[in-house]
Protein backbone atom coordinates (compact mmCIF):
# COMPACT_ATOMS: atom_id res chain seq x y z
CA UNK A 1 0.00 0.00 0.00
CA UNK A 2 1.03 3.38 -1.23
CA UNK A 3 1.27 6.64 1.94
CA UNK A 4 1.12 9.90 1.40
CA UNK A 5 1.15 12.56 3.34
CA UNK A 6 -2.51 13.86 4.96
CA UNK A 7 -4.22 10.58 3.29
CA UNK A 8 -6.54 9.17 6.54
CA UNK A 9 -5.77 5.48 7.32
CA UNK A 10 -6.91 3.17 10.02
CA UNK A 11 -5.04 1.86 13.16
CA UNK A 12 -5.94 -1.30 13.93
CA UNK A 13 -6.47 0.07 18.05
CA UNK A 14 -6.84 3.61 17.40
CA UNK A 15 -9.11 3.83 14.62
CA UNK A 16 -8.96 6.67 12.02
CA UNK A 17 -5.51 8.60 11.50
CA UNK A 18 -3.75 10.83 9.04
CA UNK A 19 -0.26 10.25 8.31
CA UNK A 20 1.62 13.79 9.22
CA UNK A 21 5.11 12.55 7.43
CA UNK A 22 7.53 9.96 8.02
CA UNK A 23 10.97 9.91 9.56
CA UNK A 24 14.33 7.91 9.64
CA UNK A 25 15.52 6.18 13.13
CA UNK A 26 18.27 4.10 13.59
CA UNK A 27 17.23 1.18 15.56
CA UNK A 28 20.35 -1.62 16.33
CA UNK A 29 22.91 0.13 13.86
CA UNK A 30 20.10 -0.35 11.39
CA UNK A 31 17.84 2.81 9.18
CA UNK A 32 14.28 1.99 10.25
CA UNK A 33 11.81 4.25 7.96
CA UNK A 34 8.55 5.17 10.44
CA UNK A 35 5.16 7.11 9.45
CA UNK A 36 3.77 9.33 11.80
CA UNK A 37 0.45 9.21 12.12
CA UNK A 38 -2.21 11.49 14.19
CA UNK A 39 -4.95 9.92 15.50
CA UNK A 40 -8.01 11.75 15.19
CA UNK A 41 -10.24 10.83 18.00
CA UNK A 42 -7.88 11.57 20.51
CA UNK A 43 -4.76 13.46 18.88
CA UNK A 44 -2.00 11.59 20.03
CA UNK A 45 0.81 11.31 17.55
CA UNK A 46 1.84 7.22 17.38
CA UNK A 47 4.76 6.17 14.85
CA UNK A 48 4.95 3.13 12.99
CA UNK A 49 7.80 1.21 11.27
CA UNK A 50 6.88 1.16 7.51
CA UNK A 51 8.36 -2.33 6.88
CA UNK A 52 5.85 -3.97 9.36
CA UNK A 53 2.72 -1.50 8.54
CA UNK A 54 0.57 -4.53 6.98
CA UNK A 55 1.29 -7.02 9.89
CA UNK A 56 0.71 -4.47 12.42
CA UNK A 57 -3.09 -3.67 10.54
CA UNK A 58 -2.60 -0.47 9.25
CA UNK A 59 -4.97 0.28 6.15
CA UNK A 60 -6.78 2.15 4.03
CA UNK A 61 -10.21 3.53 4.92
CA UNK A 62 -13.09 1.02 3.43
CA UNK A 63 -13.99 1.11 0.31
CA UNK A 64 -17.64 0.20 -1.06
CA UNK A 65 -16.86 -3.94 -0.45
CA UNK A 66 -15.95 -3.46 2.90
CA UNK A 67 -19.40 -1.29 3.69
CA UNK A 68 -21.01 -3.84 2.31
CA UNK A 69 -19.60 -7.22 4.00
CA UNK A 70 -20.06 -4.74 7.15
CA UNK A 71 -23.77 -4.40 6.48
CA UNK A 72 -23.73 -7.69 6.02
CA UNK A 73 -22.58 -8.69 9.16
CA UNK A 74 -24.91 -6.13 11.10
CA UNK A 75 -28.16 -7.48 9.09
CA UNK A 76 -26.45 -11.19 9.73
CA UNK A 77 -28.40 -13.19 12.53
CA UNK A 78 -26.22 -13.03 15.60
CA UNK A 79 -23.97 -16.34 16.35
CA UNK A 80 -24.86 -18.87 19.21
CA UNK A 81 -22.93 -17.59 22.12
CA UNK A 82 -21.29 -18.83 25.25
CA UNK A 83 -23.72 -18.55 27.87
CA UNK A 84 -21.14 -17.85 31.01
CA UNK A 85 -20.20 -14.21 31.07
CA UNK A 86 -16.50 -13.73 31.61
CA UNK A 87 -16.05 -16.82 28.37
CA UNK A 88 -18.55 -14.53 26.51
CA UNK A 89 -16.49 -11.84 27.35
CA UNK A 90 -13.21 -13.54 27.05
CA UNK A 91 -14.06 -14.14 23.13
CA UNK A 92 -15.51 -11.00 22.53
CA UNK A 93 -12.53 -8.95 23.54
CA UNK A 94 -10.29 -11.08 21.61
CA UNK A 95 -12.11 -10.57 18.58
CA UNK A 96 -12.10 -6.75 19.17
CA UNK A 97 -8.51 -7.13 19.45
CA UNK A 98 -7.80 -8.36 16.18
CA UNK A 99 -8.87 -5.27 14.54
CA UNK A 100 -10.66 -6.84 11.70
CA UNK A 101 -13.66 -4.44 10.91
CA UNK A 102 -15.76 -7.26 10.06
CA UNK A 103 -14.85 -9.32 13.46
CA UNK A 104 -15.89 -6.22 15.33
CA UNK A 105 -19.01 -5.47 13.32
CA UNK A 106 -20.22 -9.43 14.50
CA UNK A 107 -19.44 -8.49 18.06
CA UNK A 108 -21.08 -4.66 17.86
CA UNK A 109 -23.64 -6.18 16.76
CA UNK A 110 -24.35 -8.96 19.12
CA UNK A 111 -23.71 -6.49 22.15
CA UNK A 112 -26.66 -4.37 20.13
CA UNK A 113 -28.88 -6.97 20.60
CA UNK A 114 -28.19 -8.42 23.42
CA UNK A 115 -28.81 -4.61 24.95
CA UNK A 116 -32.11 -5.11 23.38
CA UNK A 117 -33.35 -8.15 24.50
CA UNK A 118 -32.20 -7.80 28.22
CA UNK A 119 -29.65 -5.53 28.65
CA UNK A 120 -26.07 -5.34 29.07
CA UNK A 121 -23.92 -5.45 32.13
CA UNK A 122 -21.56 -2.60 33.02
CA UNK A 123 -18.08 -4.35 31.55
CA UNK A 124 -20.35 -4.94 28.41
CA UNK A 125 -21.44 -1.71 27.98
CA UNK A 126 -17.65 -0.78 28.03
CA UNK A 127 -16.60 -3.21 25.66
CA UNK A 128 -19.99 -1.81 23.16
CA UNK A 129 -18.17 1.72 23.57
CA UNK A 130 -14.92 0.37 22.83
CA UNK A 131 -15.55 -1.52 19.88
CA UNK A 132 -17.99 0.90 18.06
CA UNK A 133 -15.93 4.18 18.37
CA UNK A 134 -13.37 3.06 15.65
CA UNK A 135 -16.03 1.22 13.36
CA UNK A 136 -18.65 4.00 13.31
CA UNK A 137 -15.43 6.57 12.79
CA UNK A 138 -14.45 4.19 9.52
CA UNK A 139 -18.24 4.08 8.62
CA UNK A 140 -18.53 8.06 9.14
CA UNK A 141 -15.48 8.63 6.87
CA UNK A 142 -16.03 6.67 4.35
CA UNK A 143 -19.76 7.57 3.48
CA UNK A 144 -18.62 11.32 4.85
CA UNK A 145 -21.17 11.91 7.19
CA UNK A 146 -21.34 12.83 11.26
CA UNK A 147 -20.47 9.89 13.51
CA UNK A 148 -23.91 10.34 15.18
CA UNK A 149 -25.40 9.60 11.64
CA UNK A 150 -23.20 6.90 11.18
CA UNK A 151 -23.51 5.43 14.57
CA UNK A 152 -27.61 5.50 13.87
CA UNK A 153 -27.04 3.52 10.74
CA UNK A 154 -25.04 0.91 12.36
CA UNK A 155 -27.60 0.68 15.64
CA UNK A 156 -30.44 0.71 13.39
CA UNK A 157 -29.03 -2.34 10.84
CA UNK A 158 -28.37 -4.51 13.73
CA UNK A 159 -31.31 -4.13 15.58
CA UNK A 160 -34.07 -3.60 12.74
CA UNK A 161 -32.71 -6.81 11.53
CA UNK A 162 -32.50 -8.62 14.66
CA UNK A 163 -36.41 -7.35 15.05
CA UNK A 164 -37.35 -9.12 11.54
CA UNK A 165 -35.68 -12.34 12.03
CA UNK A 166 -37.70 -12.49 15.25
CA UNK A 167 -41.45 -11.56 13.65
CA UNK A 168 -40.26 -14.00 10.70
CA UNK A 169 -39.84 -16.39 13.57
CA UNK A 170 -43.15 -15.52 15.68
CA UNK A 171 -45.33 -15.68 11.96
CA UNK A 172 -44.19 -19.30 11.82
CA UNK A 173 -44.82 -20.44 15.18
Amino acid sequence: MQFNEGQTVIHPHHGPAVITGSMVRTVRGAAVEYLNLEIQATGMSVCMPLEKVEELGLRAVAGTGMLDQLADVLCSPSCAQETQWARRMKAQRMEVATGDPVRIAAVVRDLLRRREERGLSLAEKDLLKEASAPLVAEIAIAVNVGEDDAREVMRALAIDACRDVLDKARVAA
